[in-house]
């Protein structure tokens, strides 16, 4: 079986890197030949999110346009066609519809992307319409999404929908893989990674942090200073990702209870876990379905318990390892890429 997988963006953006990419080898030995043509590819990508002060340059739009045009004159070759959340989810469903006009197309997302995006520019949030996400979930083969909350959307529209996870690929992340960080005061070090556009969800925990008297680590792209605080500042790149995780004694995940973070499907909350990291998260979303409360982290309410869980991390290293221990094994349970990538293969064959 060969198919076309359409990502949305090169292996810089985390969510085709982890919905399509570290899925491809595994595919192929499953029988699957692939083939792989993101919309925005790393020079875009780079440019418009990686960079200070990053912008969409001028022809962004334009580029995408033509790759996915040339996609459309050879689909001839492939059985069928993978598409991750789409060309411009929201403003144009047309190739999606194209495309599964020819050929079966499965449809993986994993983000509440039916309504408008938080952060980034106001302008595709102006633009944005609900029905072209229910004319793509209308017109797929198949629906994959990365939780609950997305399946029940899509099976509005859809009865072909199953719920995949976005998975880790534990052979990246050894259990001997975690090293003692501490910082300059002997303190463990409570770290934190994201985006430019998640990068506000830290403002939340800002008195939390005071009350603590810790200076958060921060692995992301863009701007610290619009936190309005100090934080250890550690700019995201692919290629150093890792390590840093790896110098975090204890992984943060805070979300607002919104529709848009219910979406969300708590990949650097599994990245934490996967180093071994015990982990306070924000009850929301799928959240609440990696950590059991006090089993294998924290679940924080608000900032009293904010400060309650992360005050008890801090001070008891044995806890820490439990934590830390049951962690990995919840990914390695329930999260491994290996199980994900047999149930992808298992949908794409279905549509042979």
């Amino acid at each position: 079986m060969k198919v076309l997988f359409l990502p949305q963006t090169s292996e810089l953006g985390p969510s085709s890197r982890y919905r399509v990419y570290q899925l491809l080898p595994l595919l192929r030995k499953s029988g699957i030949e692939c083939e792989v043509s993101p919309a925005i590819d790393s020079d875009l990508y780079a440019s418009a999110y990686l960079k200070p002060g990053g912008h969409r340059p001028i022809g962004f739009a334009h580029k995408i346009w033509r790759r996915r045009r040339a996609d459309l004159e050879r689909i001839a070759q492939f059985d069928a066609v993978f598409v991750q959340k789409g060309v411009f989810p929201g403003l144009h469903a047309g190739f999606e519809r194209r495309f599964a006009a020819r050929k079966p197309l499965v449809f993986d997302f994993d983000d509440a992307i039916w309504l408008p995006r938080e952060g980034g520019s106001p302008l595709p949030r102006a633009l944005h319409r609900e029905h072209v996400v229910q004319d793509i979930l209308r017109h797929a083969a198949a629906v994959i999404a990365g939780n609950g909350f997305l399946a029940e959307y899509a099976r509005r529209f859809n009865q072909n929908v199953m719920v995949i996870p976005s998975a880790i690929d534990l052979q990246r992340y050894p259990p001997q893989l975690k090293t003692a960080a501490m910082n300059a005061g002997g303190q463990p070090v409570i770290g934190w990674i994201g985006s430019r556009t998640t990068l506000p969800y830290l403002g939340a925990l800002r008195r939390v942090f005071e009350k603590l008297q810790v200076i958060p680590r921060v692995i992301a792209s863009g701007d610290p200073a619009v936190l309005g605080f100090a934080v250890d500042f550690r700019s995201w790149r692919l290629e150093s990702e890792l390590v840093e995780l790896t110098q975090v004694d204890i992984g943060i995940a805070p979300l607002p209870d919104t529709a848009w973070e219910q979406g969300k499907c708590g990949v650097k909350l599994l990245q934490f876990m996967a180093c071994g990291i015990p982990v306070v998260a924000s009850p929301v979303g799928v959240h609440n379905a990696i950590v059991r409360h006090g089993a294998n982290g924290f679940l924080a309410r608000n900032p009293v318990e904010w400060c309650k869980h992360l005050g008890e991390l801090i001070g008891n290293a044995p806890l820490r390892e439990r934590l830390g221990r049951a962690g990995r094994e919840t990914v390695e349970q329930h999260y491994d890429v290996r199980t994900v990538a047999e149930r992808v293969a298992s949908v794409l064959c279905s549509l042979g």
